[in-house]
């Protein structure tokens, strides 16, 4: 009796469960058929007719639509499956997280296995390319954003007027597919079609239009006087007080002491000073170059070495460099123990492919780490990382300032309907930013203030750079070849590594512990013939390894791909 009234209960729990899931509706896009119409002033009107398979119970449907690279979308109106056009109180749109919210509600009913069409219209602003040699129509026209399939889809691209030479291109596929489809269509000489069928979830239908310049106009730049005098002011006056502003703080407190002698040769660093805080003292910034610096310094010193690895196919070459670690990290200075946490953080062997888009990371915490080792050592009056703090707080500002200066001209763009109003300001004003900021930062590169010992190290450091550089080759016997490793990190900082690599060809090369080329600069006893082919196996592995430092994922240009266009989002029932 027991075991029945479990069974019932668990067969009526099942019959719940599928009954709750079938009133939450299931649906699929039957059909999207989406025309867009290019206008002559570099507006296009888009309109999308959606057809859904319904099944289940349903109120509502929507649709997402993103703002990323347009201006503005105006114009926006909903229609039902035979083509009423819905009144206000039937639909409505907000903007949220760079994204149109549409969506529009009816009497909710059920649906069993029924087609159901609605149609939204809109004008888009900005959302066109224009290049030296034509322009574009860049537009994700089936949008990602959904669960479901669309089980079809057709796009309609209607130029403005007839044209001799089109070039359209099409992919369907997930954001950054680069695989082109060729379901494409040229109809005429201002009309082009494309399409897709059973496109899966989450995955975009982009097409990319491109006609010969002339064709449609660019945004006109200023539509009211008034405003664009108000801008062109702001535009003028930000520079203007960012320059003052930075101006007085550098009389204030930004000249350094000037050591009034003439700079004669150096045979050692100053005070001992690793050659990142060297490059600090003479540039007073971290570069990249200062923290490979450091990474050759630590090899030099025995705590890793570094391979050149050379795969060659037919004619193509291929080199990466491998870094193995020797000794721990333990008892070195905070800033190079970051940089060998930073290259060996997952194992102790590692390659410079390992490293590609991922070191970048670490730079940060290496670069405040010898800023904090710099203020330790009396040269500057204060933390350089904390004083430039507080002066990038000005660019900041800068920015508040914008955001609410822009908001007014959006909102009355937005309320006047007036296209290409407020939108162009942008620009002006963006070029105005720049220079502030371009200001400010050449003030804060000169802020730090030198002690006067920081003054005479950095004195005592261009008297080390021109030995290094220029000093007589006769300063260099035999006996001090060793010096070659122990100086050339600093040669790095100074960048005048070749010339110090140059003034030891006339003598025998001596083989390094901790760097090995590739077979390609090799002698029959393994190891590179000369300081020059040395040097020249050196310099590309600088190059290549600071390149993988400072490499991050992601790029730049729009190229070809699915979901690299405008448009886009997403849309559904419920």
């Amino acid at each position: 009796m027991r075991k029945t009234l479990l069974l019932l209960i668990f067969l009526f729990g099942c019959f719940s469960f599928f009954q709750s899931a079938e009133a939450a509706g299931n649906y699929y896009y039957d059909l999207i058929e989406v025309d867009i119409w290019i206008n002559k002033d570099s507006t296009f009107d888009v309109i999308e007719r959606m057809t859904y398979n319904l099944n289940g119970s349903f109120g509502y449907f929507y649709r997402d639509i993103e703002l990323k690279d347009l201006d503005h979308l105006s114009d926006i109106e909903v229609f039902d499956s035979q083509g009423n056009k819905l009144s206000k109180n039937q639909y409505d749109f907000k903007y949220k997280n760079n994204l149109l919210h549409l969506q529009w509600n009816f009497p909710r009913r059920d649906f069993n296995n029924e087609l159901k069409s609605w149609t939204v219209k809109y004008k888009v602003h900005g959302g066109l390319g224009f290049f030296d040699d034509y322009d574009e129509l860049f537009w994700n026209a089936v949008f990602q954003d959904r669960g479901v399939i669309v089980k079809k889809a057709e796009v309609l691209v209607h130029l403005t007027q007839e044209v001799d030479t089109i070039r359209p291109r099409l992919f369907i596929g997930s954001l950054g597919d680069k695989t082109e489809s060729y379901n494409y269509q040229v109809i005429d000489k201002k009309t082009i079609k494309f399409w897709g069928e059973y496109i899966n979830p989450f995955q975009y239908l982009t097409v990319v239009v491109a006609w010969p310049k002339g064709i449609v106009e660019k945004p006109i730049i200023y539509r009211n006087q008034l405003t664009a005098l108000i801008v062109l002011l702001i535009s003028i006056f930000i520079p203007v007080i960012v320059f003052i502003k930075a101006f007085k703080d550098w009389q204030k407190k930004g000249r350094d002491v000037k050591i009034e002698k003439t700079i004669i040769a150096q045979y050692e660093p100053p005070n001992n000073l690793a050659p990142a805080l060297i490059g600090v003292l003479v540039k007073q910034s971290v570069s990249v170059k200062d923290i490979l610096a450091t990474v050759i310094n630590l090899a030099v010193r025995g705590y890793l070495k570094i391979r050149e690895q050379e795969d060659k196919f037919i004619f193509i070459k291929n080199k990466e460099y491998i870094f193995e670690k020797l000794k721990s990290e333990a008892g070195l200075k905070p800033f190079e123990q970051e940089t060998m946490k930073g290259i060996f953080k997952r194992k102790n062997i590692v390659s410079s492919q390992d490293l590609r888009n991922k070191f970048y990371k670490e730079l940060p915490v290496i670069k405040k780490e010898i800023y904090k080792e710099v203020a330790q050592t009396n040269l500057f009056d204060a933390n350089i990382q904390e004083k430039r703090k507080k002066y990038e707080k000005i660019y900041l500002i800068s920015f508040i300032l914008l955001t609410v200066i822009l908001p007014p001209f959006f909102i009355l763009g937005s309320i006047l309907g007036l296209s290409g109003y407020y939108i162009p300001h942008l620009n002006f004003l963006m070029i105005s930013l720049a220079i502030s900021s371009a200001i400010g930062l050449v003030f804060t590169r000169f802020m730090p203030v030198l002690t006067n010992q920081g003054a005479e190290a950095k004195w005592q450091a261009l008297g080390f750079k021109e030995y290094l550089h220029t000093a007589e080759r006769f300063r260099i016997g035999a006996e001090t070849l060793g010096t070659f490793s122990n100086f050339l990190p600093y040669a790095m900082v100074f960048g005048v590594e070749k010339q110090w690599a140059k003034r030891f060809d006339d003598f025998q090369y001596q083989k390094q512990s901790w760097y090995y080329p590739a077979a390609a600069y090799r002698g029959s006893s393994g190891a590179p013939v000369s300081f020059s082919e040395f040097s020249s196996s050196f310099s590309s592995f600088s190059s290549s390894v600071s390149s993988v430092f400072t490499s991050s994922p992601g790029g730049s240009g729009a190229g070809g791909a699915a979901g690299g266009g405008g448009g886009g989002g997403g849309g559904g029932a419920g």
